[in-house]
């Protein structure tokens, strides 16, 4: 197992073979302890082929012991590097809210962080949401929840001299093994609180009093249930709330106050899980039952053996058996989660779609029709301008052969047949002749001669001014940003650059690039998966 190491741009620089490494990511931590030959300054990023375990380093810590030197390098994982950056909203907003596939949203995210040139999106599920994140949260809590809310999490992988992210669904390893390879400690609270007492605004007689009550099965309500020897009641003072605050937090503080039972999952050497899976183990002479999910992951590396430990937090705890005062118990014990567009608090899913939200979709939906509309018409207008162009120059052309005709039919005219008038006058003859007209023979005007003299050769050449969008002319095919295909038909294309990049590479020619998507230029392309650095696309149409 070799460890890549970088220089302060990157850029891999050496394979470490001997190394020790103490990493924890998840919840409460998101470093990394890193002892190696190698010589890095901080900005030098490590990682492991094909795993999580990575990050940049920060520090440098040297220890001399008899006159010996060890260097101990600490930092953030990628993990961690995630955590360091905060989510803010935009300059006006509440919040920062954003909708699309769960893959735009890492990319949205990840850019707008700052960290595309680290971090590549390789997600390409069609499994869309609409977020919105806590005010001020770090990029790694903030996408953490998000995609719970989906049932998936964040994985974050070092492979071909890069790190990428995805989000694949949430491991429920109980699902997947026998449950009872799992070991687990658990303690069930059988008589937790259920009575719970919140004094609000007010003094003596005038305060503000709720009571929350909890049933056999942990449903709370404000009717009691649970009496006698079975009641446990407790007081929750918020001296400054108002009766709805009394009623929300009331409730949340009950919920804590049940919540007493205690896990500790060991998981079995070969399940490989990662923050965000749910682990189930069952005592099958009990009948007690309990999910965890896993908050953290640790990695201990010593003399090239690693040893991954996990820590979890319970998630559900079931029995079997009489619960007394009322477990907390989730039925089956499945973990549930809330959905794109729901929100679960205090075990109530919660819509969180709006007539405002629906308005929000109408509105984008008729910009998103009309721009669609006027970039057809543009289209359209610019073929039309196109075919008008083409009539007015053959217009232009067959009035010039026309005019011209005319006027040498009318001098022929004139030179065979135009009238003349013989007077004498004694020995002198005078002619005279009848200017010609539009309607009878004569001879030609010097004026008429003059307008004559100003038709050169070739007068029938009509050249059209160049189009633009106050002139109606000729247009220039470019092969680019207006094409002419074979039939004739002229075509606009939307952006030149889209297609020169679509000429250079026909259907069935390979793309290679280090990061980015040629499906941004149009066409449809195909990933093939490679062992050299990069993507390789495949042009399919």
């Amino acid at each position: 197992m070799d460890l890549i190491v970088t220089d302060t741009n990157g850029t891999p620089s050496a394979a470490v073979a001997s190394w020790t490494l103490d990493l924890a990511y998840g919840s409460g931590e998101n470093d990394f302890d890193l002892r190696c030959p190698a010589r890095l300054k901080p900005g030098c990023r490590w990682w492991v082929d094909g795993t999580g375990w990575g990050g940049i380093v920060d520090d440098v810590k040297t220890s001399v012991t008899g006159g010996e030197g060890e260097l101990t390098y600490h930092g953030r994982d990628w993990h961690g590097l995630l955590a360091s950056k905060i989510l803010e909203p935009d300059k006006g907003k509440d919040y920062l809210t954003m909708s699309g596939t769960i893959g735009t949203l890492l990319r949205t995210v990840i850019s707008r962080i700052g960290l595309q040139d680290i971090i590549t999106v390789t997600d390409g599920t069609s499994k869309t949401a609409r977020w919105q994140f806590d005010r001020y949260c770090d990029a790694w809590s903030g996408l953490s929840k998000m995609l719970r809310a989906s049932g998936l999490r964040l994985r974050i992988t070092a492979a071909q001299n890069g790190v990428t992210v995805d989000a694949p669904p949430i491991t429920a390893a109980g699902d997947l093994i026998d449950s009872d390879l799992i070991d687990f400690d658990a303690t069930l609270a059988s008589h937790p609180i259920n009575h719970l007492i919140c004094l609000g605004k007010g003094e003596l007689k005038d305060r503000i009093v709720v009571h929350w009550y909890a049933d056999q099965k942990g449903t709370l309500s404000h009717t009691q249930t649970i009496k006698g020897a079975d009641e446990r009641t407790s007081v929750y003072e918020l001296s400054n709330a108002d009766a709805a605050e009394l009623e929300t937090k009331g409730k949340t503080k009950l919920h804590e106050l049940r919540d007493t039972g205690s896990i500790k999952v060991d998981v079995t050497d070969g399940i490989d899980l990662d923050v965000g899976d749910t682990v189930t183990g069952r005592d099958n002479t009990t009948g007690i039952k309990v999910t965890a999910e896993i908050t953290k992951k640790i990695i201990k590396i010593e003399d090239g053996i690693p040893t991954v430990t996990y820590e979890a937090t319970t998630t559900s705890t079931e029995s079997t058996g009489e619960t007394g005062g009322g477990g907390s118990n989730s039925g089956d014990g499945h973990a549930y989660y809330a959905g794109s567009g729901l929100t679960l608090s205090n075990w109530t899913f919660s819509a969180d779609v709006t007539a405002a939200d629906l308005e929000t979709v109408r509105k984008t939906a008729t910009e998103a029709n009309k721009a669609a509309s006027d970039a057809a018409a543009e289209i359209g207008g610019a073929r039309d301008l196109a075919k008008q162009a083409g009539v007015k120059a053959d217009t232009a052309t067959t009035t010039a052969q026309n005019a011209l005709a005319a006027a040498q039919a009318r001098i022929l005219d004139i030179t065979a047949s135009a009238p003349v008038t013989v007077t004498r006058t004694d020995e002198t003859a005078a002619i005279t002749v009848a200017q010609a007209t539009s309607s009878a023979d004569g001879l030609m005007a010097a004026e008429d001669k003059k307008k004559l003299d100003g038709i050169q050769s070739g007068a029938n050449k009509y050249t059209l001014p160049v189009a633009s969008t106050a002139t109606l002319g000729g247009v220039k095919p470019d092969g680019t940003t207006i094409t002419i295909g074979p039939d004739g038909t002229i075509t606009a294309q939307s952006s030149a650059t889209a297609a020169s990049f679509l000429a250079a590479h026909p259907i069935g020619s390979l793309y290679w690039c280090v990061a980015g998507n040629p499906n941004d230029h149009g066409g449809t392309w195909k990933e093939i998966h490679t062992i050299i650095g990069g993507h390789v696309w495949q042009r399919l149409a």
